[in-house]
């Protein structure tokens, strides 16, 4: 797992579901949330990646993050958004549009809040999060999307 610095604590996050569960997102990947555009089918693409949509003239992969965190993949329901994300990959950013159940609120992580999973505490792998942390009687998953794209890239073909 990342260890956790004061650049990624004090920030605003986005906060989605996936089924029951939360996650947060940096607010400074985000570029826009919408309801989802159709979607072009890509043959023999991960289940994860369905296919490529197109956001005024930008196509970009789509990430279902629920399969990709290996939960049962759910059909478009009128709280499902797409999450245009901006991944900063050193020499080659681009934009990737996640898949989420809904989207909530933007929260603010104060420094300290965010702690590493405890092991075995989680049902995702530990290195695609930054960690967690609890709001009220619920926790939320802070995601790594830099880490999730690029555990994608490293998958063989």
């Amino acid at each position: 797992m990342q260890t956790t610095t004061a650049t990624t604590l004090g920030q605003d996050y986005l906060t989605i579901a996936l089924d029951e569960d939360i996650f947060a997102l940096p607010v400074a990947t985000v570029r826009e949330v919408l309801d989802p555009p159709p979607m072009t089918r890509v043959p023999f693409a991960p289940a994860h990646v369905p296919g490529l949509v197109n956001v005024r003239g930008n196509v970009m992969p789509l990430l279902d993050l629920r399969t990709r965190f290996g939960m049962a993949a759910a059909e478009d329901r009128e709280t499902t958004r797409l999450i245009v994300t901006h991944v900063d990959r050193p020499g080659d950013p681009f934009l990737v549009g996640l898949r989420a159940d809904a989207v909530y609120e933007v929260i603010d992580i104060a420094q300290g809040a965010l702690r590493p999973a405890p092991p075995g505490s989680t049902r995702w792998p530990a290195a695609l999060m930054q960690g967690v942390i609890q709001r009220g009687d619920r926790y939320v998953i802070v995601l790594d999307l830099a880490e999730i794209v690029a555990a994608d890239a490293a998958r063989p073909q």
